[in-house]
């Protein structure tokens, strides 16, 4: 008797399921797989993080671009249209980051990436001063000085014959560029070889895309491996937040500052870092809380560490299979340094880097740092013509968007020049994101990948190994196997 009953609440419950996916799919204007009971399209996205991206681009090629899938109960809309994806990026009123982002709040809490409503405008509000053109020209010489180091690195490490797995090494520098300039704390990351913050994020980044694009995993991750390994993770992440919030606070002490200056030539409050803006300034009248500061200073150090080692890894990439292309890099930067080829990067040579711009953009349209986003419909809207209930989740698609023949000829070639045309729909091309929620360092992310890249063409000649990289989307883009490259210094 207790086995048929258990058979009829299992019937039932599935029945109720399958009810609940027709009647939702009626509520919503957009075409997708049919959902399972229970699961819904789970099944489709329980896959490692390289084929999640292709399974997101045959769900598009298959579904118009634009996609309705379902986990377990929560609706998503997965989207490439970039007509959907202006509309949805443009709007100050779809601000709202989506439900898979409360995986990543255990690290970064209700930073700036995370957060919404008042908390998330009063801190973009005083924060953004702290990117302010002056304000990066001022980071010019860390970016040089630990480009230099890389160099000195590069120069150990390259010979003909071996390959260099160059992202970890790359995210030493990127580590040490935003620690000593948004931060004004130095560690020296470059020499650390063995770097536990650096692993850590790389954990931390893999368990919660694992989460994200695995729903049965989070039933029961509080039982596995995984749970342990974020807990460490965290507390190596969490206590060197502290320590350079701790340090920088005992610098401010020493120079007895307590209170933010206004600069006379600006008018704004930009003579200092972000992190002493987050120290020394005061919302509606209070003194930001301790717990508010470590997460926006968690949130900045992965996203101006995590983000720049993509766009300058896979550059470097780009250049390596494209001979033809790093020889224009190479001639643009003979013209501009003439017989000082050694000599440090000031902002003028950077303005007359042209053709390493288009590069760099060119770069970031084929591995956009971040693949993907997500934003939240907190009320039934229309986006494109379609009909979107209150409470989806919409899947902005960056990657494969910017890879589509509609927008781009001969889509996966690499062809800088087709950056020249300045008519382009600026909403093809988002690798920083766009409208309220853009990504507040942009520019401190192109100042930086452009230093970089310089430093190490000028030095060195950069070769294919002929071991593509297997893209895999783990909150940035990364790659299974590493991104492998031949580093030959030149004479």
């Amino acid at each position: 008797m207790l086995v048929l009953l258990s058979v009829v609440l299992v019937l039932l419950v599935l029945l109720l399921s399958w009810f609940y996916f027709y009647l939702d799919k009626k509520c919503i204007d957009v075409k997708g797989p049919p959902p399972y009971p229970l699961i819904g399209n789970g099944h489709l996205l329980a896959v490692d993080s390289s084929e999640f991206i292709r399974v997101f681009q045959r769900l598009e090629e298959e579904y118009d671009q634009t996609t309705r899938i379902y986990l377990f109960s929560q609706r998503f809309v997965l989207t490439a249209n970039p007509k959907f994806i202006e509309e949805v990026v443009s709007s100050t009123k779809l601000i709202e980051k989506g439900i898979s982002y409360e995986y990543v709040k255990p690290w970064l809490g209700e930073g700036l990436l995370t957060s919404s409503g008042p908390r998330w405008k009063a801190h973009r509000k005083f924060l953004t001063p702290a990117f302010h053109f002056n304000i990066l020209q001022q980071f010019l010489p860390i970016f040089c000085k630990n480009a230099k180091i890389l160099s000195a690195k590069l120069r150990k490490l390259a010979t003909k014959e071996s390959s260099l797995n160059i992202f970890p090494i790359i995210a030493l520098a990127a580590l040490d560029n935003v620690t000593e300039s948004i931060m004004a704390v130095s560690f020296n990351a470059q020499r650390d070889t063995e770097s536990e913050f650096v692993k850590a994020v790389d954990t931390m980044s893999s368990i919660i895309s694992r989460r994200m694009r695995n729903p049965f995993l989070d039933i029961v991750f509080n039982l596995t491996p995984y749970r342990r390994a974020q807990e460490k993770a965290l507390k190596i992440l969490h206590g060197q937040t502290i320590k350079i919030i701790n340090a920088r606070q005992a610098d401010l002490k020493k120079m007895n500052l307590t209170e933010l200056e206004l600069h006379s030539d600006l008018g704004i409050k930009n003579k200092h870092t972000f992190l002493d803006l987050l120290l020394l300034a005061e919302v509606d009248g209070k003194k930001i809380s301790d717990e508010w500061i470590r997460e926006e200073v968690d949130t900045f150090l992965f996203e101006g560490h995590d983000t720049t080692t993509s766009g300058i890894t896979y550059c470097l990439y780009s250049l390596a299979q494209n001979q033809d292309v790093q020889e224009k890099v190479l001639e643009e930067q003979q013209s501009i340094f003439g017989n000082d080829f050694c000599g440090n990067i000031s902002g003028g040579h950077l303005q007359q880097m042209k053709y390493l711009e288009l590069v760099i953009k060119e770069s970031l349209r084929l591995f956009p740092s971040v693949p993907f986003i997500q934003r939240k419909i907190s009320e039934d809207t229309v986006i494109n013509g379609l009909r979107i209930p209150k409470d989806t989740s919409i899947v902005i698609d960056f990657f494969n968007m910017q890879r589509h023949p509609s927008l781009y000829d001969d889509p996966l070639k690499f062809r800088p020049e087709r950056f020249e045309n300045t008519a382009r729909n600026p909403f093809t091309w988002l690798p920083f994101s766009a409208g309220p929620r853009n990504c507040i360092g942009q520019k401190f992310a192109m100042m930086e990948i452009k230093v970089t890249i310089s430093e190490i063409i000028r030095k060195f000649k950069v070769l294919p190994t002929g071991e593509e990289p297997q893209l895999s989307a783990d909150l940035i883009l990364r790659s299974l196997n590493g991104v492998k490259l031949k580093i030959v210094p030149r004479s």
